[in-house]
């Protein structure tokens, strides 16, 4: 059944004619909502305020949280777990647009749009979202213009960063969008070398978040595994030379 109660803080919830209920959010979402630029410059009386329209949902792994083109009624912040954005073609090729982890926000720019979902959510695993209707935080915004101000320029800087990102992950060989994919979740964990990082989706949905086929993801990692740069172990990977990740991400290798 769709948004299932799988934690005691996450009520059942969906748009279409579900029970909504609201509760309190436990410190762990609070501080995950806090992090995330949207509210990160919130004072403690706009951010109280905030949560007061706040709902938190759970979701089992491969559950869709909305459809493309489904009416976006709200926005999410990723309390646990990852979700995928992705969008369908007319001959049903799917294409990973992001995946997103605890602390990451999806859906907040057709808050200003208005209009449709754009891409499909889903859940990659065991998901808590926290979510907040439009409408409920149109109010906080007309009431409080450098709230909004605030808002769209962190938007603003996120959005270039996404482009960046995009250059990154389309322009560059097989063997650097790789790399780079790598180095975000390296530096996610706080950068050092011989960092453990756990692959937070799998190798499939990597491969189209990167554009690159399933089987060249999984060659290049081999070669990377050969080479003495990472080690694998189920989900998790060590990345044992930072700086040759570095090395191969600003010029690629075209033997890998």
């Amino acid at each position: 059944m769709p948004g299932t109660n799988l934690l005691s803080d996450c009520p059942t919830f969906r748009d279409q004619g579900k029970h909504m209920e609201r509760l309190k959010p436990a410190p762990d979402v609070i501080d995950r909502i806090r992090a995330n630029y949207i509210f990160s410059e919130m004072t403690d009386a706009e951010l109280q305020q905030s949560l007061t329209h706040l709902d938190v949902t759970c979701y089992a792994p491969g559950e869709i949280i909305f459809q493309q083109g489904d009416h976006a009624t709200r926005f999410f912040i990723v309390c646990e777990g990852v979700v995928q954005l992705f969008r369908t073609s007319p001959m049903g090729d799917k294409k990973v647009i992001e995946i997103l982890k605890a602390g990451d926000s999806f859906a907040e720019a057709v808050f200003f749009m208005g209009g449709n979902y754009p891409v499909h959510a889903m859940a990659v695993d065991h998901v808590k979202l926290a979510g907040i209707a439009f409408q409920d935080f149109n109010g906080c915004l007309v009431n409080n213009v450098s709230l909004a101000f605030r808002m769209m320029g962190g938007m603003s800087r996120r959005i270039h960063g996404l482009v960046n990102e995009i250059d990154r992950l389309t322009l560059g060989t097989a063997c650097q969008r790789l790399a780079f994919f790598l180095l975000e979740q390296v530096q996610a964990e706080g950068g050092s070398n011989a960092s453990t990082v756990q692959l937070n989706a799998p190798k499939h949905v990597i491969a189209s978040r990167i554009g690159i086929k399933p089987e060249t993801l999984s060659r290049i990692l081999s070669r990377f595994k050969e080479d003495g740069i990472v080690e694998e172990s189920g989900h998790m990977l060590t990345v044992l030379d930072v700086q040759k990740l570095h090395a191969f991400q600003a010029e690629g290798l075209k033997n890998y």
